[in-house]
């Protein structure tokens, strides 16, 4: 039950055992009132524990409020599922800034950007959880509304902006320039050796490829992490990460869903997040891009005579299949054992660079 208490600040709320006055969420520890600023919290949840009655069939339910701090700290507090529901709604009162409930990994609602998200919450097989409001994943900045910067200013706090893309692409479409943001270029492919000229794009090679657009796209995921240029720009990402601090750090390429795709599964694997859950955040490309990718095809072919064969490669532009990500890993693992021999020997990440990347983004 939730009841309502008279403090000297006036009317309070009493959730469970704790209560939030003046600001203040109030709790006992040792017998003494101790008080954690709403201001603080940059994360709170609720959380369900199940256990088993000894000797039954039966499972008793535990419902608890978790609050995660500026500086780390975790909070758990007992209480009733209404209380724990209520007391998120006026923490978020209080403090606007905080992350309420279990986003895992969704896409960031803005008007102009399409596959931008927030990694977190994703969880690891540790039990740990990303932090919100620290990793993100793009596709181009270009053209950013007022709104949208505002958000990604202020909520979330953009420090750092990674981009994948090669010059020529950078030019036809250059970042929005955000007040206070580091923008650092970091090209993923080299263009020569993709055979991108002034006069071939991207575009041309596939709607050109001779055969099956999937097939060049397996390619290339595979060229990602074993040309040698690829996996120096990788290894430079890992270490822009390592090295980032307060705010949040945003990595890019056109669509946000290959060359990022597999810079966030790779990420992801460092930090220990399990291959399902890599899998479905790849795979959410396809459901967050697939507005744009019907506009840009529709687009494309405006210009072209396109043929049957032509227009199925160029869909391929403009989503993700499973099938690319998962001859990643099994390339890796084919050639390095696992996924963390491979970190570790191309992208140099050390046992300590791993544990710090923990330590810095997971709670």
């Amino acid at each position: 039950m939730i009841k309502k208490v008279q403090g000297k600040g006036g009317e309070n709320v009493q959730y469970g055992k704790i209560r939030i006055e003046g600001g203040q969420l109030i709790f006992k520890k040792h017998m003494i009132d101790n008080s954690l600023p709403c201001c603080d919290i940059v994360w709170a949840y609720r959380r369900k524990e199940y256990k088993q009655e000894e000797g039954t069939d039966n499972y008793s339910v535990r419902t608890s409020l978790v609050a995660v701090t500026r500086r780390k700290k975790k909070y758990k507090f007992d209480m009733t599922e209404r209380e724990a529901i209520a007391c998120l709604e006026q923490i978020q009162k209080e403090s606007p800034m905080a992350t309420v409930g279990f986003p895992t990994g969704s896409r960031i609602p803005l008007v102009s950007l399409p596959n931008t998200r927030d990694l977190s919450a994703l969880g690891t097989v540790d039990g740990r959880h990303i932090l919100p409001g620290r990793l993100i994943r793009s596709g181009e900045l270009y053209h950013v509304s007022k709104d949208d910067q505002k958000i990604l200013l202020e909520e979330y706090h953009l420090r750092t902006v990674v981009d994948f893309r090669t010059e020529a692409e950078r030019k036809e479409k250059p970042d929005t320039f955000m007040k206070g943001v580091r923008y650092i270029k970091n090209p993923i492919l080299d263009e020569d050796s993709i055979g991108i000229t002034h006069e071939k794009s991207v575009l041309d090679l596939v709607l050109e490829f001779p055969g099956d657009a999937e097939i060049f796209m397996e390619k290339q995921y595979r060229n990602l992490v074993f040309d040698e240029i690829c996996t120096r720009q990788y290894a430079k990402f890992f270490d822009i990460v390592l090295n980032h601090e307060e705010g949040a750090i945003l990595w890019h390429c056109s669509a946000g869903k290959d060359r990022v795709g597999v810079a966030t599964a790779l990420l992801l694997s460092a930090l220990g997040v399990p291959r399902a859950a890599i899998m479905a955040d790849f795979m959410r490309s396809n459901k967050y891009f697939q507005d744009e990718a019907e506009y840009m095809v529709r687009y494309i072919g405006l210009g072209r005579e396109l043929t049957e064969e032509m227009e199925k490669n160029l869909w391929m532009m403009f989503q993700v299949k499973e099938r690319w990500l998962l001859t990643v890993f099994e390339e890796i693992e084919r050639e390095y054992g696992t996924v963390e021999q491979y970190l570790r020997k191309r992208m140099y990440l050390t046992v300590k660079a791993i544990e710090e990347l923990k330590q810095k983004y997971l709670i």
